[in-house]
């Protein structure tokens, strides 16, 4: 009888099972839970009061000249990737935000763990 650890372990080709089911993001997500950025989920929360879609925040970002992708953005927010500070000035000016808003409002600096100072 296969046990529950062994059938996680289990492949289906040369996707494991568990990642057919919670995606490869959310597999890496979930194993390193360490965040990468701190201005993703204000990013997603100003795109939702605009009522834009990722897709809507790409193409808009993409206009003013950054070549970034849906994916790439779907990863910024969810904190799965590292956001270099010329991406804050195009985030900011296609919300039409002041940079400090894309920051949390109770972040507190030391809290934050090493990862981000990496």
């Amino acid at each position: 009888m296969e046990t529950q650890e062994q059938h996680k372990t289990v492949q289906a080709g040369a996707i494991p099972i568990r990642e057919q089911y919670l995606g490869p993001a959310a597999i890496r997500s979930s194993l390193v839970n360490r965040p990468l950025n701190v201005v993703g989920q204000q990013v997603r929360k100003l795109r939702n009061q605009k009522g834009w879609t990722q897709e809507v925040l790409a193409q808009k970002l993409q206009l003013q000249a950054w070549d970034i992708s849906r994916t790439s953005l779907a990863k910024l927010e969810s904190q799965l990737r590292r956001v270099p500070d010329c991406e804050l000035l195009f985030l900011a000016s296609v919300l039409g935000v002041a940079i400090n808003d894309l920051f949390p409002a109770n972040l507190n600096l030391k809290r934050i763990g090493p990862q981000l100072r990496r």
